[in-house]
């Protein structure tokens, strides 16, 4: 009863929305070989809208969808759970997950990305205010919140405190960007200048807190015959190799009383990364475009 509920909610809002737009909408239509919850039988760009809130495979959520390629029709799935093996957004198949907050509105996820409630959803991608992009592009002013961390220097025993980016970057479409995915260089997130910054300027405004940071520089490692960006010791600069880094840093990701600052960086220059997604930009600018 649960389900059926919640999928007349989903038909409810699409109806109300369609209201909304003065847009002619039909439920439970049948086409050739397909039946929609909800159809909107635009002329230029008619959407099947198909409320699935059981589970469906891949496979046979593709079958369904070829059906609306076939009448070209613009098939847009509304699932509760993700589908198994479906492991990026694609632009041939519009689907999204919809929950319920904590104040029972319902929600849209664009994929693990963004967050959004059904009816701002339905307005936009049913106007083409949310396009598939293949490419995500960085916004140019990112709010970020560092963790330091402290590890003694193997060498002169000297207590360092390194940092690491605990937030994710945002496209221009306010996107999350995972840190590893915001590599747009070989090096990690916290060797750009940007954010060195903001740690070294936090540290000093905060002297009370005594932050030994390490020196973030190129170099050589004997270990592994190359020299490379890398933390080392603010005090005699020996290396700090990188699965000590990532040992004393997955010691401190989950303790709650780590030093933490948050703050607003202004990236020197922005990137497009392979990230395809669905784009809803608050100001009409989708990612890629220029």
């Amino acid at each position: 009863m649960e389900n059926i509920t919640k999928h007349n909610r989903i038909q409810m809002q699409i109806i109300s929305a369609c209201e909304i737009l003065g847009i002619d909408a039909r439920q439970e239509y049948k086409g050739k070989g397909w039946r929609a919850d909800v159809f909107i039988p635009n002329d230029t760009r008619p959407i099947a809208f198909e409320i699935q809130l059981s589970p469906q495979s891949l496979s046979k959520t593709l079958q369904r969808q070829s059906k609306y390629i076939q009448d070209e029709i613009l098939g847009c799935w509304f699932f509760e759970n993700p589908i198994p093996k479906l492991i990026e957004e694609r632009p041939d198949l519009p689907v999204f997950y919809v929950e319920d907050d904590d104040n029972s509105t319902l929600m849209v996820n664009l994929g693990t990305r963004r967050k959004i409630n059904l009816l701002t959803f339905l307005e936009n991608f049913i106007t083409n205010n949310i396009q598939f992009r293949p490419i995500a592009k960085t916004n140019s002013t990112q709010t970020i919140k560092l963790v330091f961390y402290e590890m003694t220097c193997w060498k002169c025993k000297e207590l360092n405190h390194l940092f690491y980016v605990a937030t994710p970057f945002h496209s221009s479409c306010n996107a999350d960007i995972k840190p590893e995915e915001a590599l747009w260089e070989s090096n990690s997130i916290e060797y750009r200048p940007e954010i060195i910054k903001l740690a070294t300027d936090f540290a000093d405004n905060r002297p009370e807190l005594n932050l030994k940071l390490v020196q973030i520089k190129e170099r050589f490692s004997h270990k592994v015959g190359k020299s490379y960006m890398s933390f080392g010791c603010y005090k005699c600069d020996s290396i700090f190799g990188d699965f000590y880094v990532m040992d004393a840093k997955m010691g401190v990701m989950y303790e709650i009383d780590s030093i933490s600052h948050i703050g607003q960086v202004e990236l020197m220059e922005t990137f497009e990364l392979d990230i395809p997604h669905w784009c809803f930009p608050e100001d009409g600018h989708f990612c890629g475009d220029h």
